[in-house]
């Protein structure tokens, strides 16, 4: 029985070491101030998500932070801001996510969409059933999980692993919950939503009762290795799964076959 609260920097050292993870373990936050040494995020890249990878490869030092300044740019998306309550969803999106834009210009071409809804009222509908977005706070921080002192305001920890670590870390979630169909979610969206936006609880209809894997947005294989999936994991959850290491299957390996 562990009879002490483990932290933040524990959880991390915890998962990572029970299933071997190549990367370490992130974590998100927010906060209404910029620590002395953070990073922009768009001076890593200009996609969010792959400046957590970076994170987590160990390639950037300090915690990194995103916040809807308006002399900085936040992502190269146009859903970006949106996605982390900054601002609302642009109008445009069902359309770019879908068919394409109708032009705005007299004689003027379509612009294509993405294709990742198969028309623009489904789309609609799905940006309606995300819910209102809640931002964490100014800004939002993430920082390796290992290099964090304070972890009092913590949403969620963020775990880059291949598909077996990625299996065995959802077996290590099942193995003190009782959910069988719900516990976790490969949702639709863009991959900050996935790492960030769903298991931080800022989406109003994503539970903080659910792990979040992906990411399902096809541009992710820009900068993920293609080896690679993502799990995002509200704090509470990943402290119960810190918590049963040592009672469940992967302190018990000869067991598991």
């Amino acid at each position: 029985m562990i009879e002490h609260r483990l932290s933040i920097r524990q959880i991390g050292s915890i998962l990572a070491g029970a299933v071997n993870m190549r990367f370490r373990p992130v974590c998100v936050y927010g906060s209404d101030r910029i620590p002395e040494n953070a990073i922009r995020s768009s001076l890593i890249s200009d996609c969010l998500a792959c400046s957590i990878l970076q994170i987590a490869e160990g390639r950037i030092g300090g915690p990194v932070y995103a916040g809807d300044d308006p002399d900085q740019v936040f992502c190269r998306c146009m859903g970006g801001p949106a996605w982390f309550g900054y601002r609302e969803f642009d109008p445009r999106l069902p359309g770019l996510m879908s068919t394409g834009l109708m032009p705005t210009e007299p004689n003027a071409a379509k612009q294509d969409g993405k294709h990742l809804k198969e028309n623009e009222e489904i789309a609609c509908e799905t940006y309606r059933a995300v819910g209102a977005i809640k931002r964490l706070g100014k800004y939002v921080l993430i920082s390796r999980c290992d290099d964090l002192n304070d972890d009092s305001s913590v949403k969620c920890i963020i775990c880059f692993a291949s598909g077996e670590q990625i299996r065995d870390l959802c077996t290590l979630a099942h193995f003190s919950s009782h959910d069988v169909f719900d516990l976790i979610s490969f949702p639709w969206g863009p991959a900050c939503a996935t790492l960030v936006t769903y298991p931080a609880g800022m989406a109003e209809n994503a539970s903080s009762s659910r792990i979040f894997l992906g990411p399902t947005d096809p541009s992710a294989r820009i900068w993920l290795p293609e080896d690679c999936l993502v799990m995002g994991i509200p704090t509470e959850i990943a402290r119960k799964m810190a918590e049963g290491v040592q009672r469940s299957f992967l302190a018990k390996r000869d067991n598991a076959a």
